[in-house]
């Protein structure tokens, strides 16, 4: 399994949205965070290949700004 945390940057005025993340599959935990960002996705899938296909699904959605996707090891 590999254990990835995304740290999410939301656009403005969007913050209720942001529970929307927490459906997508393989994201295990998120909550609204202070600092650079706003989120921060938990997520824990069988390949690293499946975090950046997350990652990406994030990153498309319209009220997602900028992600930054950090990977335990």
């Amino acid at each position: 399994m590999v254990k990835a945390v995304i740290l999410i940057m939301l656009e403005p005025k969007t913050f209720e949205d942001a529970n929307k993340i927490i459906r997508i599959p393989g994201v295990k935990d998120g909550f609204l965070v202070f600092g650079h960002y706003d989120y921060a996705a938990f997520v824990d899938v069988p390949s690293l290949d499946k975090v950046t296909q997350i990652s990406e699904k994030i990153q498309r959605l319209k009220f997602v700004r900028f992600v930054e996707t950090l990977i335990e090891r």
